[in-house]
This record gives structure tokens, C-alpha cells and sequence, in this order.
């Protein structure tokens, strides 16, 4: 038993081939969308983009670090999380989870919009925690309720694509990562309560007649962009699949279109059909080609911007036109996504250029003038394929042209040399040869005119361009690769009685092809191998092993559907019929590098070595026997992605269960979180370099109060908010993989190494040999571009070699531009010499291929960096160099005043949002005053004229605002200031708006100017057009000579009357008041004289009256004497 035991571990190939590779994981992540009324209910489809109003929820949360008077949103999904195990309770083995500790993490990635001029090109990620929530029915205990895990489903302004991931915390059950695709549909709207499309509906259920002994066709879209796949095919009706998950779930579509047939002698048609033929998704739009007509339908997505351009019905273009194909443009370029449509018929040598920008379709015919049959003066040609080059906006063209009773194709490149123009240019790059070449036993042959041909015809029927590799295939019944357009390598291996149809790629360096008998080819760039998937012995191996695990992903009755690639890698569309008759469409994972795993076994070699004992030893086909990544640098500072993380709050609830409140306080957290993030784009520099700082910094002094209040059951709702929760990750953890992309800036380096060690095992086989086997080659895209250093040390102890590369940009090939606009594209190819294909890494997630890499990278302006007003810098330097400062009268913190009459010296800086770091910013610039007003409501803009007078050195027209201290350069007529030499003296001459200003009170005048501040054209020291637009607060602005006079003369002549009034005042007074005394003397001594005189009269009574009467009429006379007087 022994001996038998022994003989089958001898039997086992050794490592790297291993044969118990998991076909199905026991658990399974499983992602659906809820809504808050419908919480651990169903499912729902992303349709709404609308935030939800948490405000009144936010109100009642007075005990927590909430801003009540912040407009708090949400989102208007949550992510319900939870997994399944097969041969389990699905319910108690969640809630087992639970109780072990178990909490998803998920991480929700947002695609970078295509219009990078409307939204903001940027690279975002957010991780944030599972909520557990026990959903509430007829359960009666908690046995009975069912456990969900919820997240915030967040959006971003752009992104339509969300790629969402699932991993433990490595507590609990171990369950693989797992990736969805959780996209916004636009093409569904809610009429009655209910989901409907809106481009048809929704129809029968899928039947064998559908897909069984159907032809594969492929999934064309813009990679990355589009959250909506579509695809046709379906036998004589007018349906489609439609898709938001990346045909995880899927649904057919029966179009409301007129299929109208146009055929004609003029644009003749084989047969009439009513199935669509060729399908593309772009980001908002989908076109369909049925028979000779074009169709377009645009999402209703962002439906404030879009409003306009979001469709009802399909909309038919190019209307009288003959069109025989389309052809898609799946990477795009410059802000706008492409497709071509060729014309046929009258029309053949015509093709129409497409132009899709925000939901927005153009078409234009392509030569401008004549057709490329008049241009080439062919007397008869046909176009089969046109592929677009966005960097340099050229085409690439297979012809076929007539001689005789015989054809010749052709690759040609057709450029229109300016835009809205009528002038072209056509040129031939490559002959492509009558005959396949003869290529037995041989991996490739090149095209030099020497090689020896069968009788065999080579027919291609397509091209597919890679813009990071710029590697170019001719497929047909061969296969034919470049990487200048002109010198070809017809690759060997490729059987010429094999026909492709179409052909997929990762654009990382994997590349697919399906014939026209459904077989599956498979080739890595950078080599000159072609791999043989399905049907081969490899696929068999997969499929026994699948049925030796009970796995229902492989079936005997199946029909393959389309392959196409995704986020995730190779996908398989299939149709399957199991022994019930029952029928199914299912994705699954293409498992290339398993059965690649397994085509070893046939290659395998041994050899027995004679001694003393006889050994039998397997020869690995691998040129190496490990493959190490060391010295990685960080991620993030090349990825450029940004990172935020967010948690669930505390729950004092001994269950530790969410409830609807805490779920709802999750959402307005998350939405206020990223809200922060989008509206961060502050002129003035913040003392702390993050967006969320203004969040907390009032509330986190009262920390350890809300902690105590929380830990005493005292808070409301029983919710605890950790503030620490809620930020921006700046520094992920390295891994030991290569990035997917990277970045790279003027004169940025990138390096790492690469350890490798040799299958030899002597000291002599050391010594001889480990160099000729282990060898590094880099290939660079454009090595004009980017440099490469390879520094190679030689580790005997540890027989391996240690390669250090050193990736630089050379400063050449790009000019200036706006953070995350235009980049260029180019790669590098990392490869292990004789390694494609033959090394493989065994990991618990599968199989990973070693020893050949490309990764694409960017040169340009990075997105994620800033430009900002220093304004911390520029106040303590102004201090220092002035010896003085002078606020305003009412101090703005935010903004504070500079002094007239003080030279300033301004400061910025250079904040980069991934990584976080912020420093000066040490470059040439330019600064105009581009607006002004007296206050903040009355800032207007200048005119361009205007801003040249206010700004320019060379303006004769009195006008200028300010001017340079110091001496400096002209650019375009503006000087060009450097960092810490160049300071501002304020000028606001004669014909300048800030001149002459009235004052509003007794303070001196005061201005706003609006400032902006370029580098572009001036500055050589990055890639980055710079560009920051902030206001400047001037106060103490002087009066001008003849309202500083007036002002004068008026105030003196007031003085001078103040000083006439009180002399006045003083000389004039005291005598006036001196007989104004005497009067009143005299006055009151005639009184008191009459008075006594008249209290001397007679006794008796006639007399009294008698003279009381005299008196009384000589008081009153004399009173009337004096007042006439």
C-alpha cells in the first residue's frame, strides 16, 4: 500500500502545475440594492439618481456631532449584503457569522466620467462597514428574522459605473473576495408604481429557440464606461439582452423600433431579418444596426444636464445611408466616446465617424470629398474594418481592391488634416500578402518579402489596435501583429483553416479570439504564442474535474453565447440545457490560466537519472522556479486613487443590530462624506489639507462627552457617532502585485524589483547557467518617452538573480495640461524571457500567470493636484518683509486684507488630494486681475481687452492695476512671476477700475479683486496646467489728486466756518447777552414801579375804582407803546 502510495505521489506533476483548483467556492458573497421603505425586501434597480432630505431625522440628533443647520442628504439605495453556503442553512449560517465576528467590508470604486471638461476626472474609492439588520415581518424571534448586512449605496456626479467588492474581516467564515458591477440604469423609468424600460418592453421569457445553435457574437462598449451591455442576435426578432450588472442578471427586450427595410438595387441586402446584428454601449448611449439601418437611444442619466439630449424612442440616423457595419471604438479619447458605421453599396469607400459626447451623437462622412475608391482610383474596392487612433486622430483601414479576377487587401491610415476642413490624406502602411506563410514548426514568421508562402489565400476580416501597446492585429484565417503599422509578424500557430469573427482584449495584455466555429483562442502580448482554449485537452481536464465536484458551471448541452472582458477578467456568455430539458443563460469566469495549467500536463516531460538510485524527475516547462515583487512603492501615489473610509455608528443595543434610524444616520453620513469630498475645491488653502477637516473641528473638542453620554445609554436613539469614522485614507497598504495603471508626471520615477530564482540546484548549474535562464526583458510603448534602467545582481546563496527597474519620464512628450485631461497612453511590458504562458502562481482565488505583465501607464497631468492660495505663508512673509500688517476695520478670517500701500508678496501651493501632501508651489507663473468690485455682491468680470490694459506692462493707456516690483520676463505680454522674488506694488492708475473710489463711510476705500493665477506656457517644471481663481481683499486704496483736493478744500472750508462761528461766538456773545440782561432789568424795574404806585389810592370807593381804572388803562397803553416800538 505503501509503494502504491509512493507511485502516485511520483504520478503528480510538481509545482507550479496543480490540479485541485476549486471550481466553486462552499460561501458566496451576494450583493442586491434595497431601499429604505424596503429594507431586507427584494431588490431594486438603480434608477433613481435623486438624494433623499435626511434633514428632519438630522434635527432630532441634537446630543450628537451633527451641524443642525447642514442640509443632510442620502442616498436614495443601500447595498443588502449577506452570503449562502451550499449544504447549509443560509439563515442560521449568517447569523453563526455573525456571532463569530464576521463584518463585510465593502469597497465601492466610482469609474472616472469621459467628459473630463463637464465633470471632474478623478479616481475615487470609499471603503465603509456591513450594518447588521435584522429584517422586520412576522418573525416572532430572533431565530426567525433574517440577517442582512447594509451599506450606503453611494454616487458620485459623472461616474454611472460603480465596480462594488466584498471582503471579510477575517474573522468568521472564510469566504473569497467577490466583485459586482452595481451600475445606474437610465434606461428605465417608474410609471404606475411600477419599473418599465423606456426603449421597449419587456419581453417573453428566454426560450431554446433564443440561443441553441446561435452564433456567438461579441459585447461591444467603451471599456470601463458603460453601465448598461446590450446584445442582439436573436433569430428573426427585434430583441435584445439588456444588462446593468454585466449580465449578472439580465433581461430581454423587445425594441420599439419601425423595421423599416430600405433595400435596393443601389444598397442591395442578402436577406431581410428583424434581428438586430451589431450592438454598442457607450456611457449614456446605445446603437443598434438592424439590416441596413442605424438606431440610437440616450439614457435619461443626470437628467439636469442631460435633459436635452435623453431620448424617448430610438432615434434613427444616417437616414438613406447603406450601412453594412459598425465598428466600435472601445477605448476612449479626448472627452468623447466614438463608433464608426460603414457604408456598402452605392456608397462602399464611404464610412461614417461618430462622435458621442454627454448623450450628445454626431456623425460625419469619412473621405470628406470622394470616396477612397476615387481617391486610390480603384475600379472597385470594399472597406471590411476601420479602427480609430484617438491620440493622433488617424484611421486605420482594411481594403480589399480589385485586379483582375483576383483581390488584394491593404492596410491603409486615413487622417483629415484639419478639423472642418475639406482636406485629406490617405497613405498605404502594409501590403498583406496574397498566401499564408509557410510556418511549420515555427511560433511566427516575419513578413520581410523573403519568407516562402503556401497556396493557401490568407482573407482577413478585421483589425484591433491596442493605444497603450500600440499593437495592432490583421485577423481572419490568420493573424498578423505590429507595433510600427508597416513591419508584420504572422504568427504560426494559428491554424489557416480557422476563421475569427471578433476579437476581445483586457487591454492589460490579454487578447481573445472566437472563430467562426466557436472555438476559443487565447494570445499574451508580447509573445508569438497563440494558446488553443476551447476545444482542447486543458477545457476537457476543467470539465471533468467540474463534474468530479458536482459543479452545475459546465454542462455537456451548451451553447456559447459571447466572450468578452470585464473588470473581472475573461467572461463566458452561455446558454445551457441540463438533463431536465431546462434551460438557462449564465456568465461565469473563463478560466484561462487553469487551462493553460492543464495543457502542461501533454508537455510535461521526465527523465529517470542512473546511480545508485534511479529518480524520476519532471522537467518544468517554467524558466524559473519563484517570482518575487519587492520594493514596490506605495499605490496610491501612482494609481491616483483616493480613498475615503466610512463605519456604521455604535449601537448601545446589547443585540448590536442596526435600526432604521441608525441606517438612515449611515446614509446622511456617508452622502455628507462624499459631498465634502466634491465641493473641496477651495481658492485659499486650508491650514489642515483635508476635506473633511471643517467637519469635526468644532465637535471634536466634546469628544469624550459624547462618548460618556453614548457608554451611559444617554444618546439619542441609542447611536453613538465616532468621528474618527469618517475621513480620508492617505496612505493604503503596499501589496505585491502590480498596479493595474500608473501615472507619471514630469520627470516622475517609478521602480521596483524582481527577484527570480533558477529550477538549478548545483553549483555548477549555478555557475553556468542561471544567467542564460533567467533573464528580464522591459519593453517600453514609447521609449522616446519614457526611460528604463535594469540593474541586475547576482544572489548565488539564494540562486536567483535580483533585477532593480527603474521607470522615468524623459520631460518630452507632453506639453501642459489640466489635472487628469488628455493624458497620453503608453505602456510597459515586463517579461521573464520563455515564462508566457508556462509560469504559473497558485492562490486561493485561482490560478495567476507569472513572468509576463503589462501595465498601461499615463504621461500627463495627474488627477487629484491643485493649485491654492497659500494664504498662511503669504500673511506671515508679508509681515516679516513689510514690518507691519494692517487688517481691516471688520476682519474676515476667511479672507484677510492686505494694505494698498504694502508690496505683496504672494504664496501657493501644490496639494496633492490622494496622498495628501501639500508643498509650495516653486514654479514660474502668471497672475492677472481678471474682475473687481467694490464688494462681494458687485464683482464683475473683465473683458479680455480689459484684462490686457489692467495687466499688461505693455498697456499705454494708463490702466494698469498693478505691476512687479522687481524686474522680471514678459510672456504674451504678461510678466511672469517666480516664487519668493517677485513682489506686487498696487498701482489702480487713472483708467483702472479700482481707482478713484468713493468711500461708503469713514474708513478708507476698499477693493475686491479677482485674481487668477496660470503657469501654463511659463512654467517647465511639471506637466500640469496650474490654474487658481480666488478674490483678494485691498484696503487703504488712496483718493484720486482732484477728489483728494476737493475732499480737502471742502473739508477746510467746513473748519474754517466752525472756527468763523465760534469766533463769532465768542466776541459777539457776551455783549449781546449783557444788554439783553439790561433790557430785562429795565423792563422789570417799569413794571414793579407801576405796581407800587398803584397800591397808594383813595379810601372811599368811587375814587378806588375810579383810579383803578386810570392805571389799568396807562399799563395798557403804555405796553402798547412799547410793543409798537
Amino acid at each position: 500500500m505503501a509503494r502504491l502510495f509512493g507511485l502516485l505521489l511520483l504520478l503528480l506533476p510538481p509545482p507550479p502545475v496543480l490540479l485541485w483548483a476549486q471550481l466553486e467556492d462552499k460561501c458566496r458573497w451576494n450583493v442586491v440594492l434595497n431601499k429604505y421603505r424596503s429594507l431586507g425586501k427584494g431588490s431594486e434597480k438603480f434608477v433613481e439618481q435623486l438624494p433623499i432630505s435626511l434633514v428632519e431625522l438630522f434635527r432630532n440628533m441634537k446630543d450628537l456631532p451633527v451641524d443642525l443647520n447642514e442640509m443632510y442628504l442620502g442616498f436614495p439605495y443601500y447595498l443588502r449584503i449577506n452570503y449562502t453556503c451550499s449544504g447549509e442553512n443560509p439563515e442560521a449560517f449568517v447569523r453563526g457569522g455573525f456571532l463569530k465576528g464576521l463584518v463585510p467590508i465593502v469597497l465601492v470604486t466610482f469609474s472616472a466620467p469621459v467628459n473630463f471638461r463637464k465633470w471632474k476626472s478623478e479616481r475615487l474609492q470609499i471603503e465603509m462597514e456591513g450594518a447588521p439588520f435584522l429584517s422586520q415581518g412576522t418573525c416572532m424571534t430572533e431565530e426567525g428574522c433574517i440577517l442582512n448586512w447594509f451599506t450606503p449605496m453611494p454616487m458620485k456626479n459623472g461616474s454611472l459605473v460603480m465596480e462594488v467588492e466584498i471582503k471579510s474581516n477575517r474573522l468568521g467564515e472564510l469566504i473569497r473576495n467577490a466583485r459586482f458591477l452595481v451600475n445606474i440604469n437610465g434606461f428605465m423609468k417608474r410609471e404606475k408604481g411600477k419599473l418599465i424600460f423606456t426603449l421597449g418592453a419587456q419581453a417573453r421569457g428566454i426560450t431554446h429557440r433564443d440561443f441553441i445553435n446561435t452564433a456567438s457574437r461579441p459585447v461591444w462598449s467603451t471599456v470601463g464606461q458603460a453601465p448598461v451591455l446590450i446584445l442582439g442576435g436573436i433569430p428573426d426578432e427585434k430583441m435584445i439582452l439588456i444588462s446593468d450588472s454585466g449580465f449578472d442578471d439580465f433581461t430581454l427586450v423587445e425594441l420599439n423600433i419601425d423595421s423599416c427595410w430600405l433595400g435596393s438595387l443601389e444598397c442591395s441586402q442578402d436577406q431581410f431579418t428583424a434581428s438586430i446584428f451589431d450592438t454598442i454601449s457607450t456611457e449614456s448611449t446605445l446603437f443598434i444596426r438592424q439590416n441596413q439601418l442605424i438606431y440610437y437611444f440616450t439614457g435619461n442619466y443626470f437628467n439636469k444636464d442631460l435633459k436635452s439630449h435623453s431620448s424617448s424612442n430610438w432615434v434613427r440616423v444616417l437616414h438613406n445611408r447603406c450601412i453594412k457595419k459598425l465598428c466600435p471604438v472601445e477605448i476612449h479619447s479626448n472627452g468623447s466616446e466614438y463608433l464608426m458605421a460603414l457604408s456598402g453599396g452605392n456608397e462602399e469607400g464611404f464610412f461614417y465617424f461618430g462622435t458621442i459626447t454627454d448623450g450628445k451623437v454626431n456623425f460625419k462622412r469619412m473621405p470628406i470629398m470622394r470616396s477612397l475608391c476615387d481617391i486610390l482610383k480603384a475600379s472597385a474596392c470594399w472597406l471590411h474594418w476601420v479602427v480609430y487612433q484617438g491620440e493622433e486622430q488617424r484611421f486605420f483601414l482594411l481594403m480589399e481592391f480589385a485586379q483582375g479576377n483576383k483581390t488584394s487587401f491593404q492596410l491603409l491610415v486615413y487622417r483629415a488634416l484639419a478639423t472642418d476642413s475639406n482636406f485629406d490624406s490617405i497613405s498605404m502602411l502594409f501590403q498583406i500578402p496574397p498566401f499564408i506563410p509557410l510556418g511549420k514548426d515555427m511560433d511566427f514568421v516575419m513578413l520581410l518579402g523573403m519568407e516562402t508562402y503556401t497556396d493557401y489565400p490568407l482573407v482577413p476580416k478585421g483589425l484591433f489596435h491596442n493605444p497603450f501597446s500600440k499593437l495592432l492585429f490583421i485577423w481572419g484565417n490568420a493573424i498578423l501583429q505590429s507595433y510600427d503599422y508597416k513591419n508584420f509578424i504572422y504568427l504560426a500557430e494559428f491554424p489557416k483553416e480557422s476563421v475569427i469573427k471578433y476579437m476581445t482584449s483586457s487591454y492589460r495584455g490579454e487578447v481573445a479570439c472566437v472563430t467562426e466555429t466557436e472555438e476559443i483562442w487565447f494570445i499574451v502580448e508580447g509573445s508569438f504564442k497563440v494558446y488553443q482554449l476551447y476545444p482542447s485537452e486543458g477545457w476537457n481536464i476543467l470539465f471533468a474535474l467540474s463534474h468530479m465536484e458536482a459543479s452545475s458551471l459546465y454542462l455537456h448541452n451548451e451553447t456559447s453565447i459571447s466572450i468578452f472582458y470585464d473588470s473581472m477578467g475573461l467572461q463566458q456568455l452561455v446558454y445551457q440545457v441540463d438533463d431536465q430539458g431546462e434551460g438557462r443563460l449564465l456568465k461565469r469566469l473563463l478560466p484561462v490560466n487553469e487551462i493553460l495549467v492543464y495543457q502542461q500536463l501533454r508537455h510535461t516531460t521526465y527523465e529517470i537519472t542512473d546511480g545508485l538510485k534511479s529518480t524520476l524527475n519532471y522537467r518544468n516547462l517554467c524558466p524559473f522556479q519563484m517570482m518575487q515583487l519587492e520594493d514596490l512603492p506605495a499605490p496610491q501615489k501612482y494609481t491616483r486613487l483616493e480613498i475615503y473610509h466610512a463605519e456604521p455608528p455604535i449601537i448601545s443595543a446589547e443585540s448590536g443590530y442596526h435600526t432604521k434610524v441608525s441606517l438612515a444616520l449611515y446614509q446622511g453620513l456617508v452622502h455628507h462624506l462624499l459631498w465634502l469630498h466634491s465641493k473641496y475645491n477651495k481658492p485659499y488653502a486650508d491650514p489642515v489639507h483635508d476635506p473633511t477637516w471643517r467637519w469635526w473641528r468644532n465637535d471634536k473638542q466634546h469628544k469624550a462627552f459624547y462618548y460618556y453620554q453614548a457608554s451611559n445609554f444617554q444618546s439619542a436613539f441609542g447611536v453613538y457617532i465616532n468621528m474618527n469614522s469618517y475621513g480620508k485614507d492617505y496612505t493604503k497598504r503596499t501589496t505585491y502585485l502590480f498596479p493595474d495603471y500608473i501615472y507619471l508626471d514630469k520627470g516622475t520615477i517609478y521602480s521596483f524589483s524582481i527577484y527570480l530564482s533558477s529550477r538549478l540546484i548545483t553549483r555548477r548549474a549555478r555557475t553556468l547557467k542561471i544567467k542564460e535562464e533567467l533573464r528580464l526583458a522591459v519593453t517600453l510603448t514609447h521609449p522616446g518617452c519614457v526611460s528604463v534602467r535594469v540593474k541586475e545582481q547576482n544572489i548565488m546563496s539564494q540562486n536567483g538573480i535580483l533585477f532593480k527597474v527603474i521607470l522615468k519620464d524623459r520631460l518630452v512628450c507632453f506639453d501642459q495640461g489640466i489635472s487628469g485631461h488628455n493624458l497620453m497612453k503608453t505602456s510597459v511590458l515586463i517579461k521573464v524571457v520563455g515564462s508566457a504562458g508556462k509560469c504559473f502562481l497558485k492562490t486561493p482565488s485561482g490560478h495567476l500567470m507569472q513572468g509576463n505583465t503589462m501595465i498601461p501607464m499615463f504621461i500627463g497631468c495627474p488627477p487629484g493636484k491643485r493649485l491654492a492660495f497659500d494664504i498662511t505663508a503669504t500673511l506671515k512673509y508679508n509681515k516679516e518683509e513689510n514690518k507691519r500688517y494692517f487688517d481691516c476695520v471688520h476682519p474676515d478670517p476667511e479672507m484677510p486684507c492686505f494694505l494698498f500701500s504694502d508690496v505683496f508678496f504672494p504664496f501657493f501651493l501644490i496639494q496633492d488630494m490622494v496622498t495628501g501632501e501639500s508643498g509650495s508651489f516653486n514654479g514660474s507663473y502668471i497672475l492677472k486681475v481678471i474682475g473687481g468690485g467694490t464688494s462681494l455682491d458687485d464683482i464683475v468680470d473683465y473683458s479680455e481687452a480689459d484684462i490686457f490694459r489692467y495687466n499688461s506692462p505693455e498697456d499705454n493707456t494708463n490702466s494698469l492695476i498693478w505691476i512687479v516690483k522687481s524686474n522680471s520676463t514678459v510672456s504674451q505680454s504678461f510678466s511672469i512671476l517666480r516664487h519668493n522674488t517677485s513682489g506686487i506694488e498696487w498701482l489702480c492708475l487713472e483708467n483702472s477700475p479700482c481707482y478713484d473710489i468713493v468711500p461708503k463711510n469713514i474708513y478708507s476705500p476698499d477693493f475686491y479683486f479677482k485674481v487668477m493665477v496660470s503657469n501654463r506656457g511659463v512654467d517647465k517644471s511639471t506637466y500640469c496646467d496650474y490654474q487658481v481663481i480666488f478674490l483678494l481683499h485691498v484696503h487703504g486704496l488712496p483718493l484720486s489728486s482732484n477728489r483728494a483736493l476737493l475732499y480737502l478744500l471742502l473739508s477746510m472750508t467746513i473748519y474754517l466756518a466752525i472756527v468763523f462761528l465760534y469766533v463769532l461766538y465768542c466776541i459777539i456773545f457776551t455783549p449781546l447777552k449783557k444788554c439783553w440782561n439790561n433790557f430785562k432789568w429795565k423792563f422789570n424795574n417799569l413794571i414793579n414801579t407801576d405796581t407800587s404806585s398803584s397800591m397808594s389810592l383813595p379810601s372811599n370807593s368811587s375814587f378806588r375804582s375810579t383810579s383803578l381804572q386810570i392805571s389799568e388803562d396807562t399799563v395798557s397803553r403804555r405796553l402798547k407803546s412799547k410793543r409798537n416800538s
